[in-house]
């Protein structure tokens, strides 16, 4: 069985349930607050580290990835 929440879902499906949206609006709440966030409602969270390490590295490493990763997937 696939795990129900991981880092390949998008922003927008992640923050639309209950319990993903909780976690995300916890643990990467700059991300969801900034005024791009609706612009990467249809990117997954891996899509838009991917981004943020061109743009701006170090602020969103693959390391954080990762971890959230498995704190999405023990949800």
């Amino acid at each position: 069985m696939p795990d129900k929440y991981n880092v390949d879902m998008t922003l927008g499906d992640l923050l639309e349930d209950e319990v993903s949206g909780k976690f995300i609006r916890e643990n990467l709440k700059q991300l969801v607050e900034s005024p791009q966030a609706q612009m990467a409602m249809g990117f997954s969270l891996r899509q838009i580290q991917e981004y943020s390490e061109q743009m701006a590295p170090g602020q969103f490493s693959k390391e954080q990835l990762e971890e959230l990763d498995k704190a999405l997937k023990a949800l």
